[in-house]
């Protein structure tokens, strides 16, 4: 019998499940969607047992075809955090990366730390949502109670593997942007010193793994529960977007990969981990390897409020099918406003930037406005690019992957307003990252 390897993709609005081999053939996947809480008092969360209720459906909807798993690993948006008692359960609703309600408190570890000690040993500078520490002092100072209960802090793959395990814990991809790990030495150990100064006992967090180390294996009534092998392996699970990179050969320093989802994200493999308050870096999951990860919060999602605002009166499908390939096509070239593409703030700034539009005029059209969201987003990854230039040498072929750049004519707006790239389309995934996680599992155990 080949070894089969369950990988639980748990996204930001939906979830994935698949079954693969040993070759990393998909042979049988799980799909559905679900709906997060935004913009509300700056607030993006979710229940974290939607995760465990859609994984729970997803295993029964897979039926006898878990039968041969032997092991599971997890690709999780993060920061997904989440505050837990001491079984594992979620005292809060897990606190997404769009968050805008940690501002002040990026600021007051900024000044406590020190902007050169964070980039200098965590590599990145905290920010309202994207880092967990901005979010578990917020929780500290306004929910006392909650904080005083917390047994543990994780993660997205924290909160599952230990329903599957009982066993608490975390990898470097998703930890290397909290502002308390160790991200430069990547080591995995936490970083002492900034937990020390912010009055945070270690005590309240995970044990670090590597992202394909075994936690350990399924807890037997967890496993007839849920219908799988009781013999199977837990993986500690990474980063989705970190899972894309590797998923897509991004394992060369100056290799670049988009993804275009809900949010975009551009990245660069590093060989050295070079901290900068315009971006922030993750570890990879190869080792001696490090990713930068610059995020707009709303990419795919600023064409969802596009058309929830401007377009109503079309179906999803005639908007993304026929409107916007159409205003492309007759526009790329034209003269239109200038857009900030903030709809849900910047992970870079500790103010709560917002998105505008500016140089209009009588004539400007919802066409126009389109192309300015287009232009605005695409130039601000492109700065990204730019400054990155300036440590590494950038590939030319750029990787694209996600939904959003199968839009018709949307690589001309890309080649445009990013830049003369070869431009290769690659069909990956964070699933699929996972997957080779398992992968790499087996690997190291017959090594």
């Amino acid at each position: 019998m080949r070894n089969k390897i369950l990988s639980i993709d748990v996204g930001t609005t939906n979830f994935k499940m698949g079954i693969f081999d040993d070759a990393l053939n998909l042979e049988h996947i799980y799909h559905e969607n679900y709906e997060i809480d935004i913009f509300i008092d700056d607030k993006a969360e979710i229940d974290p047992e939607i995760w465990w209720d859609q994984l729970k459906k997803g295993c029964k909807s897979l039926g006898d075809k878990l039968l041969d798993v032997t092991v599971i690993a997890f690709s999780v948006t993060t920061p997904g955090l989440v505050a837990m008692d001491k079984n594992g359960d979620a005292l809060t609703k897990a606190i997404l990366f769009l968050d805008q309600r940690s501002h002040k408190q990026a600021s007051e570890i900024r000044n406590i730390i020190g902007i050169e000690n964070l980039l200098e040993k965590a590599c990145n500078l905290p920010v309202s949502g994207g880092s967990s520490l901005s979010s578990i002092l917020w929780i500290k100072e306004n929910l006392p109670e909650v904080y005083n209960k917390t047994y543990k802090f994780g993660h997205t793959n924290t909160f599952l593997v230990h329903k599957l395990t009982k066993k608490w814990a975390i990898d470097p991809s998703t930890t290397s942007i909290t502002g308390m790990y160790n991200t430069k030495e990547n080591n995995l150990t936490w970083n002492s010193e900034i937990l020390e100064k912010l009055s945070l006992s270690e005590d309240l967090l995970p044990e670090l793994y590597q992202s394909y180390q075994s936690v350990g294996s399924i807890e037997i009534d967890v496993a007839n529960l849920l219908g799988l092998p009781t013999s199977c392996k837990i993986l500690c699970g990474g980063n989705d977007a970190v899972l894309s990179a590797f998923s897509a050969d991004i394992n060369k320093p100056g290799d670049v990969l988009h993804i275009s989802g809900t949010c975009d994200i551009m990245m660069v493999c590093l060989d050295s981990p070079k901290g900068s308050a315009g971006y922030n870096i993750r570890s990879h999951i190869l080792p001696d390897l490090w990713l930068t990860l610059f995020v707009l919060n709303t990419g795919g999602k600023s064409l969802d409020w596009f058309k929830s605002v401007f377009c109503n009166e079309m179906t999803v499908h005639e908007f993304y099918n026929d409107y916007i390939p159409k205003v492309i096509e007759n526009k790329l070239n034209d003269e239109v406003p200038s857009y900030e593409p903030f709809l849900q703030g910047s992970r870079y700034s500790t103010q709560a930037l917002k998105a505008s539009f500016s140089g209009l005029n009588v004539n400007t059209t919802r066409d126009d406005f389109l192309m300015a969201m287009l232009k605005g987003n695409n130039l601000y990854l492109s700065s990204h690019l730019s400054e990155v230039s300036a440590v590494v040498k950038l590939n030319q072929t750029l990787k694209l992957t996600g939904g959003a750049v199968n839009i018709r004519n949307m690589e001309e707006v890309k080649r445009k307003w990013i830049g003369e790239y070869q431009f290769n389309y690659i069909d990956q995934s964070s699933l699929h990252g996972a997957a080779k996680l398992g992968k790499l599992y087996f690997e190291n155990l017959n090594n």
